[in-house]
């Protein structure tokens, strides 16, 4: 089945007298551990591909996977001999090449072999290439200071200053490329390919640290470069430049303004140097003595250890590495071996923003612990990934931005532990919980999980939102157009003496037909005219006749303005009777105002004064909203200050005051600079409410606020906001538009900057 022609050959077959005695031991050390490991490896995936068979789908997707598992068992020594024999003629290859003394390396391990058998995939497995080089970069990133102690021994045993990192013999680079070689003659289907490869990942490359640590120790016995001095290649420190500033590194990096940038391990390993100087300056212990250069835990070992602790109940947040150590030498009480520093600063690193998370005001308690359980799958995610605290699109930060960004809208006092969201939380950490492993795409699928439903729920929220919204806005069109209104008859009864009736009418009728008018001028101006030139003539007609010229003008023009105003009131739909009524007052009004002298009240040359104008009787004004617009245009325009509110009734309660007196400046100032979309807290006794702004109208300062589910909470004037805001009735929550990640990070480059308190300096000198 594709095995035809290998040749099976057996790790203890595979020897050719060793140029150098250190290499000897070298070369068994190699063979017995990644024996055991692609062992340990091959098992996994028969179990991988048995328990895929059983979660499956479909028919055709249970027979590829049960029948890849049957023929994996028929060719798994095959593979095995075969990848030992890739690698064996990898470390052989090197040292038939040192053997030869060339001035400069000829190529990488593999490239002295033949090109031929280099092929490991064309354009149509370009996936299965993409795998590989995932693989290689991941041991490489996990990895760096033990690869480059391990170079450096390596050429010094050549007789050369140094080798390119992938002529190691034992690089990534040689083992992953080898298990493709070992696969390559397969019949398998390209998805069981990719499962083998990811198991690869996470069984051998994870615990590749340990072997690289011991084959260090091996050539330190050996007496090769015992006193190798720690200087990585991979975070060459510029003269005064990061070496001088590692905090601004450390900043740039977690602002991921260097994503994808080599310069990202430069400013991860300034991270490293704040983390560290903090441990010191703060008195906390360490697990790995700063001397100390002997073997460290494999990533392999501390991954699994963490596998353990990461069920609820196992380890407290606060005392994870504690914990983690302890386990570590449950099975061997007289092992030495600390947690490796990378490691510890990572467990310590996560530990600190979880830490933030939790003091975090801006969440609910509720959430908050429910995130915090998150906290050791993070850190796994950080030592396998150590991208992660400084891509901002990484999805595990994503998730948690996502989480938090839920739960800020959650009202505790709303029985939040049935809310949906917070259900839908708290499934989604139970899942990492429970199914995490190594696999980070994990935290990809839940973050497309959880997104899809959050865009649901804000769609159900954004209708009522969108209901409420329109209908504040409505209602500010309608204040607008009642003010407007209000003016425009305060300013034409200003200094005449209309007599009661014809106010009444016009404040409290025809105001209705100025307001629909007013607000349909866009589609149709000629009403909003209309209504004002009736208004204007009918102010005109009950003026008192000067002479008989007025008089006759008067006697004409008023048949057709009682005509006009009938028009002009059908839009309103009144009861015909009503009409009536109201048109037999105003002509009763104009009989008598046409029955005066001519030498009456008013003279064409000499006014009266403006005390002297008649008033005949008090108006009621029936519609609060334009009682509120008359006090307004009372207070503020200088066209109608001698307009006399002692003219109406309907008033009561009403003051003209400076309402933002007394309104602190820097509580003004942020509510005006309150963005929509934003999050409040309305305080009010100990009953703590949750609210996103929604809308807030430019033209009157309105501002409207509503909860999770898209319903009204409040309706605010801007000064009411800011007045609360200053007394603490309202409570912003900051934030609510910075991803929590985001905040978290830079708490954590602040935590690291800081100063030890003066008790633990107190305490460091006793």
């Amino acid at each position: 089945m594709g095995t035809e022609n290998l040749k099976i050959v057996d790790f203890d077959a595979v020897r050719e007298r060793p140029i150098h005695h250190a290499a000897a031991e070298l070369k068994v050390l190699l063979q017995r551990h990644l024996d055991q490991q692609i062992k340990d490896h091959l098992a996994v995936v028969d179990d991988q591909l048995f328990k895929l068979s059983g979660m499956a789908k479909t028919n055709a997707e249970q027979t590829q996977y049960f029948e890849a598992m049957r023929y994996l068992r028929l060719e798994a020594n095959p593979v095995r001999a075969q990848y030992g024999l890739w690698v064996v003629r990898a470390f052989d290859e090197f040292w038939k090449q040192v053997a030869k003394r060339p001035a400069k390396a000829e190529g990488a391990a593999f490239g002295a072999l033949p090109e031929a058998e280099l092929s490991l995939v064309d354009e149509a497995a370009l996936e299965e290439e993409l795998a590989i080089k995932g693989m290689v970069d991941k041991g490489r990133g996990l990895f760096p200071r033990e690869l480059q102690a391990l170079d450096a021994r390596l050429a010094h045993m050549a007789g050369r200053d140094e080798i390119a990192p992938e002529e190691n013999p034992l690089a990534p680079e040689v083992l992953c490329h080898a298990l493709g070689l070992a696969l390559q003659p397969l019949a398998l289907e390209l998805p069981v390919r990719l499962l083998i490869y990811k198991l690869y990942d996470q069984v051998v490359v994870a615990a590749l640290g340990g072997f690289y640590r011991e084959a260090n120790a091996c050539l330190i016995q050996q007496g090769v470069l015992p006193k190798l001095a720690a200087t990585p290649r991979w975070v060459p420190l510029p003269a005064g430049g990061l070496a001088a500033r590692p905090g601004e590194a450390a900043t740039a990096y977690l602002d991921g303004s260097d994503e994808g940038q080599p310069s990202y391990l430069e400013a991860f390993a300034a991270l490293e140097s704040l983390m560290g100087d903090w441990r010191a300056r703060m008195g906390l212990p360490s697990f790995h003595p700063a001397d100390y250069t002997g073997p460290t835990f494999a990533t392999g070992e501390v991954l699994s250890v963490l596998n353990r602790l990461q069920q609820p109940g196992v380890a407290r947040a606060d005392a994870v590495k504690g914990y983690l150590h302890q386990q570590l030498r449950v099975a061997r009480a007289d092992d030495t071996r600390p947690i490796a520093r990378r490691e510890e600063d990572l467990i310590d690193m996560v530990s600190l923003l979880f830490e933030f998370i939790l003091a975090d005001d801006n969440l609910p308690d509720s959430v908050k612990a429910l995130i915090s359980r998150l906290q050791i799958p993070v850190i796994k995610v950080a030592i396998l990934e150590k991208s992660l605290l400084g891509r901002k699109n990484h999805p595990v930060r994503l998730l948690l931005n996502a989480l938090a960004q839920a739960g800020i809208g959650l009202d505790p006092g709303e029985g939040i532990a049935g809310n949906p969201v917070f259900k839908r939380i708290e499934a989604t950490v139970h899942r990492v919980l429970d199914q995490f492993d190594q696999d980070v795409n994990l935290f990809s699928e839940l973050l497309d999980e959880f997104t899809a439903f959050m865009q649901k729920e804000n769609q159900r929220s954004g209708v009522a939102e969108e209901r409420a919204r329109q209908a504040t806005q409505s209602k500010e069109q309608m204040r607008i157009a009642k003010h407007k209104v209000a003016y425009e008859i305060a300013s034409r009864l200003h200094g005449k003496p209309a007599p009661a009736v014809v106010r009444s009418f016009l404040f409290n009728i025809w105001k209705d037909v100025l307001v629909l008018g007013y607000l349909r001028r866009d589609r149709t101006p000629a009403d909003w005219e209309n209504s004002l030139a009736v208004m204007d003539r009918l102010v005109w007609s009950v003026t008192v006749p000067v002479d008989a010229a007025h008089r006759a003008e008067l006697v004409n023009a008023i048949p057709p303005l009682l005509k006009a105003i009938k028009v002009g009131l059908e839009v309103l739909s009144l009861d015909p009777q009503a009409v009536v009524t109201i048109l037999k007052d105003l002509r009763a009004c104009h009989i008598a105002r046409l029955s005066r002298p001519l030498d009456g009240a008013e003279s064409a040359v000499d006014p009266a004064p403006a005390q002297a104008v008649e008033r005949p009787g008090k108006v009621e004004i029936r519609d609060p909203e334009l009682a509120r617009a008359i006090v307004d245009i009372r207070a503020n325009l200088p066209d109608v200050e001698a307009f006399s509110l002692s003219d109406f009734t309907g008033l009561e309660g009403f003051q003209v005051e400076d309402i933002a007196a007394g309104i602190d400046p820097a509580a003004m100032d942020k509510a005006r600079g309150l963005g929509v979309g934003e999050w409040v807290e309305f305080r009010d006794g100990g009953s703590r409410t949750r609210a996103k702004l929604s809308w807030k109208s430019q033209l009157t300062s309105t501002y409207v606020f509503v909860n999770r589910k898209g319903c009204k909470v409040a309706e605010i004037p801007l000064v009411e906001l800011a007045k609360r805001l200053g007394e603490g009735g309202i409570q912003l929550i900051e934030g609510g538009t910075v991803p929590l990640m985001d905040r978290a990070l830079h708490g954590l480059l602040s935590r690291l900057r800081e100063s030890p308190p003066k008790e633990a300096l107190l305490n460091a000198a006793v």
